[in-house]
Parts: C-alpha cells; sequence; structure tokens
C-alpha cells in the first residue's frame, strides 16, 4: 500500500511538545564533575581551553531544557515525512534545517556536526525515517537522528548515541496524533567531550513527546505493517552496512568452532559498535 504524504499535514493546528532532561547518572571517569583539584590542574595544562571557574564547569553538564514546554505548528513535523510517497519499510533522509529547531528545544548549542575528538568536524551519518506501519486513517514513522550539543564557547560537548523517535499521525484529519524523541535507556548513551579529554556517560532520561493525545495509538488497527525490531534494523543497516550481519551467540560460537576445526577471531568493544558513541 503505497501513501502519498506530499500534502498529509494540512492542520493549522499547533502541538505542545515537553521537553525532559535529567542530569549525567553515571560516568566512567567522572568527567562531567571534576573535583577542584582536578579542575585546577585542567586548566593550567589548558588555559586556552579552560575559560571558566569550576562552578562554571559542574553546571555545564547539569543542563534543564532551552523549552520545558514549547508550541510547534503542525507542519513543522514535515520534516519526518518522506517527499513524496512512501511504502511500509522504506527509508528515507531527513532534512537537518528541518530537524534543528526541534533539538534546540533541549540546548540552542544542537548541531548536526559532529566535532571527532581530534577537533575535525564532520557531518554525521545524518538522519532517517522508516514507514513503519500504515492504516486507512493513520501512519506511524519512526526515525533515528544523530547530532552533539555543544554547551559552550570552549568546546564542551555532549554526543548522544542516538536520538530515537516515533511520529502518529491522522491522515485523514492531517494532525500529529504521537510524538517522542529520545535517547537510548541503556547504561552508556551520551559521550562527554570537555578539556580536551573524553568520557562514556549515562543520562537516565532526555526526551521529547507531545502530551496526551485524544487518540489512543494502542487502538489503531494497522493494515500494512513491519515491527519496531524490524524498523529499527532498517534504520541501523540504512546508517551502518556491518550492521547486516547476523551475530552468533558466544556459546553456539565456541561450538561451531571446535566442529569445524576453525579459529575464533574475538573484537572486545568498550562501548556500542553501531551508533554515535565510543
Amino acid at each position: 500500500m503505497i501513501v502519498d504524504f506530499s500534502n498529509v499535514l494540512s492542520s493549522t493546528a499547533s502541538v505542545q511538545v515537553q521537553a525532559h532532561w535529567q542530569p549525567i547518572a553515571d560516568a566512567t571517569y567522572n568527567l562531567h564533575q571534576p573535583t577542584q583539584e582536578q579542575f585546577d590542574r585542567f586548566k593550567t595544562r589548558l588555559p586556552e581551553s579552560v575559560d571558566m571557574r569550576w562552578e562554571q564547569a559542574l553546571e555545564l553538564f547539569n543542563p534543564k531544557p532551552a523549552y520545558p514546554l514549547k508550541n510547534y505548528s503542525t507542519t513543522d513535523f514535515q520534516v519526518f515525512l518522506p517527499p513524496s510517497t512512501a511504502n511500509v519499510g522504506d527509508i528515507w533522509e531527513l532534512d537537518p534545517k528541518g530537524i534543528l529547531p526541534f533539538l534546540c528545544q533541549f540546548h540552542p548549542g544542537a548541531t548536526t556536526e559532529i566535532t571527532i575528538f581530534s577537533r575535525r568536524t564532520h557531518r554525521s551519518e545524518g538522519s532517517k525515517a522508516c514507514l513503519r506501519a500504515i492504516s486507512p486513517n493513520y501512519a506511524e514513522i519512526v526515525f533515528r537522528i544523530h547530532a552533539q550539543f555543544v554547551l559552550d564557547a570552549s568546546g564542551v560537548r555532549l554526543l548522544p548515541a542516538q536520538f530515537a523517535g516515533r511520529l502518529v499521525l491522522d491522515r485523514k484529519e492531517g494532525v500529529v496524533v504521537a510524538f517522542s524523541l529520545a535517547l537510548p535507556s541503556r547504561n552508556s548513551n551520551v559521550d562527554v567531550n570537555a578539556f580536551r579529554a573524553a568520557d562514556m556517560a549515562f543520562i537516565p532520561r532526555m526526551e521529547l513527546s507531545t502530551l496526551s493525545s485524544r487518540t489512543s495509538t494502542h487502538k489503531i488497527v494497522w493494515k500494512t505493517a513491519i515491527t519496531e525490531e524490524e524498523a529499527c534494523k532498517k534504520l541501523a543497516t540504512a546508517f551502518y552496512k556491518f550492521a547486516e550481519i547476523e551475530w552468533t551467540p558466544i556459546e553456539d560460537t565456541v561450538k561451531l568452532a571446535k566442529e569445524t576445526n576453525r579459529p575464533i577471531h574475538a573484537l572486545v568493544l568498550f562501548g556500542a559498535l553501531d551508533d554515535e558513541s565510543c
């Protein structure tokens, strides 16, 4: 079932989106909360990069959303839709310029240009979306965004692993039914880059979401759909070719190696492999 999305969001109604941003709860090296002694060492070694007081440095990593509640026009969500027609399972790229206003609800330093530790800047693999489900009246789109937040002029940055999102539309009325955009809820989901050092950290909640809707998405009967797992897999493979690899549990791998008399080539990862975190 192919759907034309070119004029779906025709309503002029506003959409209220709330933002949640909890402070860092855990980190490998606690770079986000250096002691006074540690900070003084940073400042002595890097006076040109650490132009702030210790108290200011601590505040940087405990931000609150720039706009806890913000009104968007229904047409602002057009950025998440395909440029024309799409079928369930199709993937398309999202325009970074249209994505930034949503990310700036968290912080005005949001950008889709990611700075590597070596200070080289490159565009990330971008932002992509997938049509997960459709019915005669509704459509559900899931998406994945890569971005970073520059917290101050000295270059202190937070690099989220990714933002995963969901948009449900009422195609008949031309309105947004539900919207969410959030960090993955795993124990390391953001990199901290500061004072020419890097750290892996955990933010329990960093999320944008619409307020409760009149329509319960759980009651929608989809005519054509793929599972959320299938949609996420499609997005992952759109970003990373290696995501197509079918991984084998270590127990099965050891058994197979013995049966075929072949060695095991093992890689140990410090963090996740298939996103923008370490």
